[in-house]
């Protein structure tokens, strides 16, 4: 992160919660511009070298503070799912993740307005009832708490809001968030795990699985409702053994029957996988064998089954009774 400079909307200048972000970040150079579009549309820009300098920009969203939910994942069960975007960008740098072909730049942008979200939501409630808000697949909104405490002002909105239920999910060991708020059952901590061979191969820069492991046991000691992400599953032709180690070792560490599973298989907008490509991606990800259905690039259907039905079996056999899948 090149957080030297910092992009600022000139309409946001003097909001309070732009002056608290600054005195967290203490830039050596503010660049104030007049739309986030400016720094994440731009051009004629390499997107690896620019995550090497990755700069933050702190924006206003004026609209659409939350969109239908996207079938590449799961409602788990809800009939109104929705997600939003309190950021875009991801401090992390997944090789598999969808994010490096969706903008022209890997530059991060805050949006400071978070109680406009909170308000179009309350508005959402009354029209359609109960529903469920995934928070920001768009980024890793507990990796940035420490620069605006999204996390603990959406907790503190769900324990009051009896018609919502959040869904805050992370790679990120830095959940000191939940001791400043109080867990309820409508707040669901979703926590993405990976082997270590998938990790230190796919995943750089994110908390190794020893420091994720951690966070899930504080989450649980918290009492927080807590789902386990394996998503998405990495093919190899050892992976059966690969997972079923990180399997074992996972439920050494965690009780089964305090957690709920998610499982999913690597897959991508085809338009995104063709732009990462495009773009000087050289990992091995994007040089495998996939077929191409509903625009989506996907491991071959025989490979997906065999990958599902194995690490569904694995998970039944530890004693997890409920298992969302992501197709």
């Amino acid at each position: 992160m090149f957080k030297q400079l910092v992009y600022i909307e000139k309409s946001i200048k003097n909001h309070a919660n732009t002056i608290q972000v600054l005195d967290k970040i203490q830039p050596s150079q503010i660049v104030w511009i007049d739309h986030y579009k400016e720094v994440l549309n731009q051009t004629n820009s390499n997107w690896l070298f620019n995550k090497k300098f990755q700069k933050i920009v702190l924006a206003k969203r004026e609209n659409e503070f939350y969109y239908k939910g996207s079938h590449h994942t799961s409602n788990l069960g809800h009939q109104h799912f929705y997600y939003n975007t309190l950021a875009l960008n991801c401090l992390y740098h997944c090789e598999y993740c969808y994010l490096q072909g969706m903008y022209n730049t890997p530059h991060l942008v805050l949006f400071l307005n978070n109680n406009d979200y909170i308000n179009a939501t309350r508005q959402l409630i009354q029209q359609v009832g109960d529903i469920y808000m995934a928070l920001s697949y768009d980024t890793d909104l507990p990796a940035l708490e420490k620069y605006y405490p999204y996390c603990k002002e959406w907790i503190e909105f769900a324990n009051n809001e009896k018609n919502i239920t959040i869904e805050i999910r992370t790679k990120s060991h830095q959940i000191d968030f939940i001791h400043q708020t109080q867990p309820s059952d409508n707040v669901l901590l979703s926590f993405t795990l990976s082997p270590e061979v998938i990790q230190n191969r796919y995943e750089p820069y994110t908390p190794s699985l020893e420091q994720r492991l951690k966070a899930v046991q504080n989450a649980i000691k918290k009492k927080f409702k807590v789902m386990i992400c394996f998503d998405p599953l990495i093919y190899t032709t050892d992976y059966k053994n690969i997972y079923t180690d990180f399997f074992n070792h996972v439920f050494q560490s965690i009780s089964a029957e305090s957690v709920v599973a998610s499982i999913g298989v690597f897959r991508m907008n085809h338009q995104f996988f063709k732009r990462i490509r495009k773009n000087g991606n050289r990992s091995d990800i994007y040089y495998k064998e996939y077929s191409i259905e509903n625009k989506t690039i996907m491991y071959p259907k025989n490979i997906r089954n065999e990958m599902i039905m194995f690490v569904q079996s694995e998970l039944q056999k530890r004693n997890i009774k409920d298992i969302f899948i992501y197709e």
